[in-house]
């Protein structure tokens, strides 16, 4: 890939928090990589303010920005404007009509965005590997709301809205293989709703397509009105979308929010006055002034250029819809659910990831039938007798009848035994729990069962002294005169085992039935 520049913010955009008391070090070219600018605008700049973008407010809430630890002090980030930052590099205060959000801090070095509760996805050149991950925050709700001091550029950020780096699962910037992309772990989960994005398949060309990111490390905005371009290579697509640096590593995604790529690099235009390329902006000596680099279209240049999300390692793909599942089954969030319920495909043995609990498992356990009901579906053929009886386990364990219940009438045989030497009538009449016992019994539960020593159910309700549950399997039609290996009556075990009055119930139900 040439003539193509990497869209993302150097360290030296960030200021270190002693620089306001002191006399500020010369500036260096902050808005790009070593040797490389990037690029600004196609036609008319359409970016705007996130709140001013009507229907994407969860989108705005899953993007974070990445900015240097060294510009945190006291819970506060510091940051000159950028109309400050371009007069220093250009050499003048003048700026064209066409350069907006002067006044604003340009604080980031990168966007990122999450695909799941603690999962951010980046670009490659953004994050190197996990020491110089563990050199930058992860900011979430970086907007035109925060209260950003002109005295001391200070920036009010809750710290709640603040994450680490806690682990780079992939990292790669390959310009002979077009990949620039990054996965990370944060710190801890977020309660954002993190981007659904594309499996397979891929984007179509004229696809109306957007974008939010930090450019040039602004407050987040809003990019829009852009369409596909070429969607022919195999890694990446070109698009119109205005993006400058700092809006690398940002979410590309179609009108219905379903999120196609990372946005990641962009055309250029020489500057003679510097004597070098750039794609944000530029000296204009007819106005001596300070321009935004804008290009009629993109024929004849890189566009700006979005790395395919599919084209993530799989595996990881996989971790995300996972990790989503799973948040909303032990938050039980419907609407979360329901969102990711459309790759459905995952709760198959052939998807799941090996190393994970099953979902339909993890649903059974958090006593979410919801989940349960929409999972079983998909699952029901292809569960094995093992994975029947953890399903009747977790609903008995938690005491959810209703759930219990609603297995049983999917069909789940309720003398399965799995890894285990006993039904679950054995334990449920065990623990004296008559109300799964009924259920199980309902369903047709063997209650003729023995074990090894030739006890029945009965004989195990006069050992343990449990009058009621003895009841009930009288009334289910058990022998109370039929002898075990040892050649005793239930009535004979209650006995010996010191329960006199069950001894005498037992006693007087079996001389009633001779």
């Amino acid at each position: 890939m040439k003539n193509q520049f990497y869209l993302f913010a150097l360290l030296w955009l960030i200021v270190p928090v002693s620089l306001f008391a002191q006399e500020p070090e010369p500036f260096e070219y902050p808005f790009a990589a070593p040797g490389t600018d990037t690029r600004g605008v196609f036609g008319e700049d359409n970016r705007k303010e996130v709140k001013d973008a009507e229907g994407f407010q969860d989108f705005v809430r899953a993007t974070a920005v990445m900015v240097s630890k060294d510009a945190m002090y006291d819970n506060k980030f510091y940051s000159y404007t950028l109309r400050e930052r371009l007069s220093k590099i250009f050499g003048t205060d003048k700026f064209g009509s066409d350069v907006r959000f002067l006044d604003q801090p340009a604080l980031a070095n990168c966007t990122g965005f999450l695909i799941a509760p603690d999962i951010l996805v980046t670009a490659g050149h953004c994050v190197d590997d996990l020491a110089d991950a563990q050199g930058k925050y992860w900011v979430f709700d970086y907007t035109n709301d925060l209260y950003f001091n002109p005295t001391d550029h200070s920036i009010n950020v809750k710290p709640t809205d603040v994450y680490e780096v806690a682990e780079v699962y992939s990292t790669i910037l390959d310009d002979e293989l077009d990949k620039d992309y990054a996965v990370i772990r944060l710190n801890r989960k977020s309660e954002r709703a993190p981007y659904r994005f594309r499996t397979s398949g891929k984007v179509s060309n004229f696809t109306s397509v957007n974008t939010i990111g930090s450019p040039t490390g602004l407050p987040l905005k809003f990019s829009g009105n852009a369409t596909v371009v070429d969607n022919s290579p195999e890694n990446w697509f070109k698009t119109n979308i205005d993006a400058f640096p700092g809006n690398s590593g940002g979410p590309v995604f179609d009108q219905n929010g379903f999120l196609e790529g990372i946005l990641v690099r962009g055309a250029i235009e020489y500057d003679y006055s510097r004597g070098e390329y750039t794609g944000d902006y530029i000296y204009d000596s007819s106005c001596d002034c300070i321009k935004t680099v804008a290009f009629e279209n993109t024929l004849f240049n890189a566009g700006c250029q979005i790395h395919k999300i599919t084209d993530i390692p799989y595996n990881l793909k996989i971790l995300a819809i996972y990790e989503n599942l799973k948040y909303a089954i032990e938050n039980k969030l419907d609407q979360r659910f329901d969102q990711w319920n459309s790759y459905s495909w995952i709760y198959s043995s052939q998807y799941a990831p090996a190393d994970k609990e099953s979902l339909l498992l993890l649903a059974a356990k958090n006593g979410y039938q919801y989940a349960v009901e929409n999972i079983f579906g998909v699952v029901k053929d292809e569960l094995k007798e093992q994975d029947n009886r953890a399903l009747l386990d977790a609903a008995y364990s938690k005491g959810n009848y209703t759930l219990l219940q609603y297995f049983l009438d999917q069909g789940i045989y309720p003398d399965v035994k799995g890894t285990t030497y006993q039904t679950l009538l054995q334990e449920s009449l065990k623990k004296g729990d008559l109300q799964a016992a009924k259920l199980l019994v309902d369903a047709g539960a063997d209650v003729q069962l023995k074990d090894a020593y030739g006890n029945s159910l009965l004989h195990s309700a006069a050992a343990s002294g449990n009058e009621r549950v003895a009841s009930f399997l009288i009334s289910k039609g058990l022998s109370l005169t039929e002898k075990n290996n040892d050649g005793q009556t239930p009535e004979k075990v209650a006995k010996k085992a010191g329960f006199k009055d069950l001894s005498k119930y037992l006693k007087k139900e079996r001389k009633a039935r001779s």
